[in-house]
């Protein structure tokens, strides 16, 4: 047993050398992104313009291009966490998170028809500014909070995948690589506003599509062609997509998969600040409504392209599985793995790669900052200083923020390091406050009835009883009362040794529809809820509470509600004046932009 030990240490040790692969054209790569992201922030915060007032520092002066625009979004929406995770997640499960798709379109209708019209006109440079229109300030205050504390929670994560991945492939340190790289990110941002943050990311993510799709085609070609890989995947039981069980319980289905993705991603586009930020940057409307149509299309492409890599991978290893012979310590790892094993042979290849996951964790850690300095300022530093305000003072305190929250993201990224199983409870926690922040504005939207009382109790609720279905999950996990073996995996074909048969021990043998979780029978039932029902459920809970307590406390009067704060759909309950004095109707012209004095932009 001792020598069997002995060879899977020397395993480890041969994969760590085996990536000790960098030479100077991967490194030149590598920096070639850093500095062309640094030298952006400098031509828009010193050779450009003035970056001196809020409206350019938060909203690029309302006159940025549609394309800038999307790139940034797609950017800041697919982190090192996507890049690395989907593929891992497609090689032990299977291939139903392509069920996103279907969300990415609901959506999109969703958020064309109830939001964007509504935020759009408001032109807030929070959003949670609408909640003390709608509510009070208390509602404002409190939910700017939970969404400022979630951030910075997830930010750190973000950046600690990618530096755990380079730290990888090349041996440095993560404790040098991740000030390196905050720093370039923090000064931009720091420096050039959303203008850099913009360009940063449309530049950023050529690095990252250009990366992933190289990889998809020197893998193709390696494992002899698109016919081999559904070959391989449809005897190892990865192609699924209409599993339709409705089972809550179960972990990844059709439904769970597009009811929860679809609500989850109402709190990453619909009402995030960056989100909201970006589309009101545009000059028009109906450059906003081109910015989401191309954003959808891009995350169609990054997703599916994402999922083919993960079918690529298990093409590759489905008979000698990098985990199960402790190649590898987890599934996380296996896509560097997979760049150093077929694409080291190209020069530059393997700095290609590495530059877009991190490309993308700076995409999200630069617009997560940006976003965060505008709420905290906006919903905080301006309740003590609005007397004092003027555009100057206002963008040096933004940057301000902007430092001290970077150093604080880099200073955690050295903890979560240490806390190990801790990093997913961290993640886990961002996710529950978006089934709250999903409630508080779907709330506002639409139920014009709903009370600050309702709202307040809703959100509380929605925390509370979501934070303790998640924490009995977390800690049925941590004791390892409750599991998730993937799908089935080999060792078959690995080259013959005398530890083969113990790696046998250490594959997966389900062949069946979806994916088992394995309980030792003392996990309470809802403890068993599919993770991706947190939200949903999350949001369901705020209703009940808040439509209850409205009731109990008295309704919200219908007279003196800006009709502007409720979705248009839900004018027809307004009380006669409220309704004719609304402007946001289907085939109704909203004055958006002036040209030559005479041109309206119309919202459709």
């Amino acid at each position: 047993m001792m020598h069997s030990a002995n060879n899977m240490t020397e395993n480890e040790g041969n994969f760590t050398s085996a990536l000790l692969m960098f030479n100077w054209i991967e490194y030149l790569v590598f920096s070639l992104m850093l500095g062309l992201s640094a030298l952006v922030g400098v031509y828009y915060g010193c050779y450009k313009g003035n970056q001196d007032t809020v409206s350019e520092y938060m909203q690029g002066g309302k006159k940025m291009g549609v394309f800038p625009i999307t790139m940034s979004l797609i950017a800041s929406h697919i982190s090192g966490i996507t890049l690395l995770g989907v593929p891992a997640e497609v090689y032990s499960y299977g291939t139903q998170y392509i069920a996103v798709l279907f969300s990415n379109f609901i959506i999109t209708v969703v958020i064309l028809k109830l939001y964007l019209p509504l935020f759009y006109k408001l032109q807030l440079n929070s959003p949670y500014e609408y909640l003390e229109r709608r509510f009070n300030h208390s509602v404002r205050m409190m939910t700017s909070f939970i969404f400022a504390i979630s951030l910075i929670l997830y930010i750190p994560v973000v950046i600690y995948v990618p530096a755990l991945a380079f730290n990888q492939v090349t041996g440095m340190s993560i404790h040098t690589i991740t000030p390196i790289v905050c720093v370039i990110c923090i000064f931009y941002t720091t420096l050039g506003g959303l203008k850099a943050v913009v360009w940063t990311d449309a530049l950023q993510s050529v690095f990252t599509f250009g990366s992933v799709i190289f990889i998809m085609v020197v893998g193709c070609i390696a494992v002899g062609g698109p016919a081999n890989v559904f070959k391989v995947n449809s005897e190892g039981h990865r192609l699924e997509l209409f599993n339709m069980d409705p089972d809550p319980f179960a972990r990844n289905t059709f439904w769970t998969v597009t009811v929860g993705f679809s609500v989850l991603w109402i709190s990453y586009l619909a009402i995030h600040p960056g989100a909201i930020q970006r589309f009101t940057a545009v000059p028009t409307y109906n450059d906003a409504v081109k910015v989401i149509w191309w954003f959808a299309f891009g995350m169609v492409v990054i997703k599916t392209t994402t999922v083919g890599v993960g079918l690529l991978i298990y093409t590759r290893y489905h008979d000698c599985d990098p985990v199960a012979t402790k190649v590898i310590r987890r599934s996380g790892q296996i896509l560097p793995f997979y760049v150093m094993d077929v694409a080291g042979q190209f020069p530059g290849l393997t700095g290609l790669f590495i530059s877009g996951v991190v490309s993308a964790a700076l995409s999200t850690m630069s617009a997560g900052l940006n976003t965060v300095a505008g709420t905290i300022y906006e919903d905080f530093v301006m309740m003590f200083c609005a007397k004092r305000h003027t555009d100057a003072r206002a963008s040096f305190i933004m940057k301000v923020i902007v430092v001290i929250l970077g150093l604080i993201c880099v200073f955690m990224v050295f903890i979560i390091e240490k806390l190990g199983g801790l990093v997913q409870m961290a993640v886990s926690l961002s996710g529950l406050t978006n089934g709250s922040l999903i409630f508080i504005f779907a709330f506002g939207i639409l139920f014009p009835w709903g009370t600050s009382k309702g709202a307040l109790a809703g959100l509380v609720s929605s925390m509370v009883s979501m934070g303790w279905i998640a924490g009995g999950a977390q800690s049925a996990i941590a004791g390892g009362r409750m599991l998730f073996p993937g799908k089935i995996t080999s060792v078959n074909g690995c080259p013959s040794n005398e530890t083969v048969d113990m790696f046998h021990n250490f594959t997966q043998s389900y062949e069946g529809v979806g994916s088992p979780v394995i309980t030792d029978g003392t996990v309470p039932l809802v403890y068993q809820l599919s993770y991706l029902y947190y939200a949903p459920i999350g949001v369901l809970i705020g209703f009940v509470v808040g439509i209850i307590v409205s009731l109990i406390t008295g309704t919200q009067d219908l007279n003196s509600l800006d009709p502007d704060l409720i979705a248009t759909q839900l004018h027809r309950f307004l009380p006669e004046k409220q309704n004719t004095s609304n402007v946001p109707v289907k085939n109704d012209y909203i004055l958006v932009k002036l040209k030559n004095d005479n041109e309206k932009e119309q919202i459709s």
